[in-house]
């Protein structure tokens, strides 16, 4: 039977199973071990009902990680969460040890994946932030039935990430599900105090420029309660003397107003 279409579900540029993660042999990176990055949006495309792309994942992971340790360095603003609670079961059974790093932010579904880490850093200029799972949809066409689907997996899913951050911070299952509702920021210090991650790294790398990710940028201009100094860090104004540029911005401010709409109707604890 073959696989259906991928749904596209933030607007970018990537390809159908295109991979959204970096992997870098011990030889050649700066650590001297095996590195992965994770550098932008979870995935453009939804990985419901997608086994194509998880398969390539866990296949690159167990190949060039090859049992052993593996450092992951995060800066993502979170994407599909589906892809990211699927991403973290395949680390959790991953052989080796995987130190997780937030060089910028982990944002979303970025936290899903972070905490998959046996050790959880962060350097000192970075950030966190938990909320309900939602499904951004971007222009396409869902049925009832096929909406009714996604709101029971966002169900789930958040009855599955819950006790995740539970078991990882040793907060209740009760302050976990009001911090995410209330889509909570965290500094590296604040995320730490709460037991999202283990230590800070003094003076590391601060927030890596994301700017030219149409995705990056769409799914942060999202959120509700970004802190000022990330905006900031991150916003960069259209010169008046770049009409191309500037047409592009326009329409991606359309294109988020309809993803807004079908966002409303679908997300499910807000």
């Amino acid at each position: 039977m073959s696989q259906p279409n991928p749904i596209r579900c933030f607007d970018g540029n990537a390809q159908p199973h295109e991979a959204f993660w970096k992997f870098i042999n011990a030889e050649q990176s700066q650590s001297g071990q095996v590195e992965l990055e994770l550098d932008g949006v979870i995935s453009e495309f939804s990985w419901y009902e997608d086994e194509i792309t998880p398969k390539l994942f866990k296949d690159e992971l167990y190949r060039v990680g090859n049992g052993g340790p593996v450092l992951m360095k995060i800066n993502s603003p979170g994407g599909d969460v589906i892809a990211a609670s699927r991403m973290r079961a395949i680390m959790t059974d991953y052989p080796g040890e995987i130190t997780t790093r937030i060089e910028g932010i982990a944002a979303s579904a970025a936290v899903i994946v972070a905490i998959a880490g046996k050790q959880v850093q962060m350097t000192d200029a970075s950030y966190m932030m938990i909320h309900d799972p939602a499904v951004v949809v971007f222009l396409a066409a869902l049925n009832i039935e096929t909406l009714g689907k996604l709101r029971d997996d966002l169900r789930t899913i958040k009855d599955g990430i819950v006790p995740a951050y539970a078991a990882k911070t040793g907060m209740t299952e009760e302050k976990i599900s009001r911090m995410m509702s209330n889509e909570t920021w965290m500094s590296a210090r604040e995320a730490v105090d709460y037991g999202f991650a283990d230590e800070i790294l003094q003076g590391g790398q601060k927030t890596r420029s994301q700017l030219t990710n149409l995705a990056y940028v769409n799914v942060l201009n999202s959120y509700v309660n970004v802190p000022p100094a990330l905006i900031t860090s991150e916003a960069e104004p259209v010169a008046d003397n770049d009409p191309a540029r500037a047409m592009e911005s326009e329409r991606l401010v359309q294109d988020e107003r309809a993803a807004q709409s079908l966002r409303e109707y679908v997300q499910v604890y807000k």
